[in-house]
């Protein structure tokens, strides 16, 4: 049967907890701090070990910018190389992590403007053959019962994505970082310059849009 309302909209609130950001604890961070400091001493292999701390975060942020699985794997490096880069200039004003995924999120967004302007995304569906795609399906929850239930659940994620897929940039950039990969609004704000405030309000009204986008899909 039908989802429900009151179902899309749990789905659409929800922050996944399970793909919180690595690195978060206090720990992690007096981790990270000491990597850096290692790196700047020139030990090279200091950032190799940031790298396998981060590079699945980093490569499941890629993804859902773009969509496809070696377009991420070729943005991540890319989002490896510039932290590299410009890793002697990082002075701890933030955390590690955060000044990471912002490199990310912005990459991730001219990615995406590059490849929206050369018509990449035009009629191009989810492949069934993509494990990363199904992982971002599987983001939202499915509490189905029996056959029907499912189908009804696959079509409804399928159609919350499409809707979040179209939403304008500075709302489709925090949905993605607050109810698909599970940031804090603290970090999303440092992430995008953005006041704290403003990345809540501009996240309430996002999901509003989707819901209507989704209105036609539920009766």
């Amino acid at each position: 049967m039908p989802l429900d309302l009151e179902t899309i909209l749990n789905l659409i609130c929800l922050t996944v907890t399970s793909l919180a950001l690595t690195g978060s604890s206090s720990q992690a961070n007096d981790e990270d701090e000491k990597l850096i400091e290692r790196f700047a001493n020139g030990d090279r292999e200091a950032f190799s070990q940031l790298v396998t701390k981060y590079q699945k975060k980093v490569f499941s942020v890629a993804y859902r910018f773009v969509g496809d699985t070696e377009e991420a794997n070729d943005l991540a490096q890319e989002v490896f190389t510039a932290a590299y880069q410009n890793l002697k200039n990082f002075r701890g004003d933030s955390k590690f992590s955060t000044w990471l995924f912002q490199i990310a999120t912005n990459r991730g967004k001219n990615r995406f403007k590059y490849l929206k302007r050369r018509g990449f995304f035009t009629n191009r569906g989810s492949s069934e053959n993509d494990d990363e795609g199904d992982q971002s399906y599987r983001a939202f929850p499915d509490h189905s019962t029996n056959p029907e239930d499912l189908l009804s659940g696959s079509q409804i994620r399928h159609a919350v994505l499409e809707a979040i897929n179209e939403l304008d940039p500075d709302h489709r950039d925090i949905v993605i970082l607050r109810d698909i990969e599970g940031f804090s609004y603290d970090e999303i704000a440092q992430m995008l310059n953005l006041p704290e405030g403003t990345t809540k309000s501009r996240l309430h009204r996002a999901r509003m849009v989707v819901k209507e986008k989704l209105k036609k899909v539920l009766l």
